[in-house]
């Protein structure tokens, strides 16, 4: 059983309301966990904020934030993560902000680096990773890193939900 099945049967056991809030990943995370028949009896919806502003005026992203740390930054996947939850009235939340490439990557921030928030009720948790890919194409290997985060976000929520349920 995939794990977008497996959040089906623990939100739905324990009535829990998932939102998602992404950046680089441009709706994956979303799109997986509505591929799952009965999604709508625990997703809300999701924000693809891709411009700063989305982040500020629908997510509540501070602009000190973006100022301070940059759009792609573990203080701006927080905030993109608790602001989904407050928008939505949720309990769950997913972020997803990050260079995809093929351009716009720095030494400090290279193509690949991906910020994920995840946060089940009080606990909110931002991971950073750095996904790389060797396509010889640069869309692909752009998406394939987009794949690579949207399911590495659903096994870290599936995680922490897990943790949440258990502890």
């Amino acid at each position: 059983m995939g794990v977008e099945f497996k959040l089906k049967e623990i939100l739905t056991e324990k009535k829990l309301k998932l939102a998602t809030a992404e950046s680089c990943t441009g709706g994956l995370v979303a799109a997986r966990i509505v591929n799952v028949p009965g999604s709508s009896e625990y997703f809300m919806g999701g924000v693809v904020s891709y411009d700063n502003s989305i982040k500020m005026k629908v997510l509540n992203v501070s602009t000190e934030t973006l100022l301070k740390y940059g759009a792609v930054s573990e203080e701006t996947a927080r905030e993109m993560v608790e602001g989904i939850k407050k928008l939505m009235g949720t309990e769950c939340a997913i972020s997803t902000t990050g260079i995809a490439g093929p351009t716009g990557g720095t030494p400090e921030k290279p193509v690949g680096l991906v910020y994920i928030g995840v946060s089940v009720k009080e606990k909110t948790e931002v991971y950073k990773f750095i996904f790389k890919d060797s396509h010889p194409d640069p869309v692909k290997r752009r998406n394939k890193i987009r794949k690579k985060a949207a399911k590495k976000a659903l096994k870290l929520f599936l995680s922490m939900l897990n943790e949440e349920i258990d502890g």
